[in-house]
Parts: structure tokens; sequence; C-alpha cells
């Protein structure tokens, strides 16, 4: 009898999760007649919807909703909208999604688009010249050091807070941070003696002497500005994974699973698709799935994530 009476409750509790589910579903529908998507239009919104229709006619094949594209012309705007629900998707880089995620922790990337190779990242990488006495980081001090511009993750702002991190204190280790262009200038400028070490960023993956299959090291040896042995790679960041695909966590888990199977079957299921909206010349190895916490080095960068976030693999 006790056990028919406990069989009978859960039966009933049961019953009410799952009518309060359904109801929350509903709600969320009766709110969202549209499925909303932000990305950033660097060519002009008219242009750049139509590069992408290829991309939107795809995914919404897959949802139970029309999906309607959202141009925005800054990655702080696409923040803001997905945040305050304005879209319920967006496109970010790893620092939009990182400081969404420390703002509010009510978004979660859903696959990020591989390179050719399969690599779901990048790696910063430091770097002297092959004829130089450094062998590792702590062996720089009072070495001047060439960086990107202030705004660079790769090539400036994520080494150096991961130098930080282990005890190095730009500021206070390197006799001078001489800024450049960008991580091909700033090994230009290592290769010329204006430097004595440099921040590059480079996959890692693939033949060393062509400079990897893709990143600065690559371009500049494909352009005959730089010859492998010319340089020794004395440090590297954890993996920085490119930017993902992001949806509100709100979202219903049955539209969550019909986007995680679109993006994970879009570049056998439509090619086209995946080169509307990965057009990164090493680009093309369709989409992968990735955690909030592959992305935790750069969130040092805008707060932190949660201190219990499990840490991405390298």
């Amino acid at each position: 009898m006790i056990r028919s009476r406990a069989l009978k409750a859960a039966v009933v509790m049961l019953t009410i999760v799952l009518s309060v589910d359904r109801d929350a579903r509903a709600e969320w529908r009766d709110d969202h007649p549209v499925f909303r998507a932000g990305f950033i239009s660097t060519s002009g919104a008219a242009y750049d919807l139509e590069r992408l229709e290829p991309f939107r006619a795809y995914l919404e094949s897959w949802l139970p909703m029309a999906l309607e594209l959202v141009p925005m012309t800054t990655y702080a705007a696409l923040v803001d909208a997905q945040l305050s629900d304005r879209v319920q998707y967006a496109i970010h880089t790893a620092s939009s999604f990182a400081t969404a995620y420390v703002r509010c922790g009510c978004v979660d990337p859903v696959a990020v688009p591989a390179a050719y190779d399969g690599s779901k990242g990048f790696y910063a990488v430091l770097l002297t010249r092959a004829d130089s006495d450094i062998d590792l980081p702590d062996q720089t001090a009072g070495r001047r050091l060439a960086v990107a511009g202030g705004d660079s993750v790769a090539g400036r702002l994520l080494p150096l807070s991961l130098l930080q991190r282990d005890g190095i204190d730009p500021g206070d280790h390197f006799s001078a941070v001489v800024e450049t262009a960008g991580p091909y200038a700033a090994i230009v400028a290592l290769l010329a003696g204006e430097a004595d070490v440099a921040v590059g960023w480079s996959s890692l993956s693939g033949d060393a002497a062509t400079g990897y299959d893709f990143g600065v090291l690559a371009d500049m040896v494909r352009h005959g500005d730089l010859a492998m042995d010319q340089v020794r790679l004395i440090w590297r960041s954890p993996l920085i994974p490119f930017g993902p695909h992001v949806v509100r966590a709100d979202v219903p888990p049955e539209i969550r699973r019909q986007i995680d199977g679109a993006l994970a079957a879009m570049a056998s299921d439509n090619p086209a698709a995946l080169d509307a909206v990965d057009r990164a010349s090493y680009g093309g190895g369709g989409f992968v799935p990735v955690a909030i916490g592959d992305y935790a080095s750069v969130g040092d960068l805008v707060g932190g994530f949660p201190a219990d976030e499990p840490k991405g693999s390298d």
C-alpha cells in the first residue's frame, strides 16, 4: 500500500513537471514567433544578408519557425542584443562570447567552425630568433618584446595576461614593449633586430617547416618573409578556440537539438551554407562541439569565469 501511494505520488509529480515544462515552452514560442540570429556586418547589411542567405535558409529548414538574420555593427551591440533577448542566436568571436557569458551566464556555445585540418582554434606563441640565447620565457628579462596593437587578443592581450599569471609582469620584466601593427609586423621587427621576442599566432598543426597549417607563421613563409629555421618557439598559450555560434540558455531543448543537428550536418548536407558563414581562408572543416570552459583563458580578460567552470582541454 505504501509503495502504491509512493508510485502514485511520483506519477502525479512527473505529470506536474511535464505540464509546467510544456507551458514554459509554449510561452517561449508565444514570445518568439520568429527565431532571430545576430551577426556582425562588415560589408554593409544588404550585401552581408545576401551573402548569408544560404546559411539562413539551411538553418531555418531545421527549425519549427522562421529564422531572421539581424546585422550588427559592433560586438558590444551583438552582446547587448543577445543578453536582452532581442536575438536568440549569435555568431560571436571568442572574446565577445566570453564577455556575454561573464555578464550574465545566460548564453551557451553550441558549436565552433573548425579549420580544414580539424583544428577548432589556434595558439598565441612567443618567438625569438634562432641565434638567440633565449630558450624559455623566464630568460626574457630585460629584453624587448614586440606585440600587436592594444585590442589584439592573440597578438597582445591574452599572452600578456597569461605571462602575468605565470609571474612575468610585462611592465617590469621587459626593457620595452614594442607595439606594432600586428603579429606579422611584430615578427618582422624581431627578424630586423628591433625586438628580442615577438608574439605571433599559429595552428601549431601540420608541417613546422611551412609555418604549420595556418596562422601568421604560415602566411610569412608563404610570402617569403620568413624561414622557420630563423626563429625558435619558446612558449605557447592554451588553445584559443575560434568564435562560437551561441544560443541563449532559455532556448527550448528541442530547438537546441535541431540547431545542434543542423550545424553538425552542414558540411556534408549543404557546403554552400557552410561557405556562406565560414569564409576564413583556413576554414571549411565544418562545425564541431565546444564547451564553455574552452573559453576560460579568454574569459580571464573580461572578468573571469566562475571558479567551478570546467576548463577546456588543450
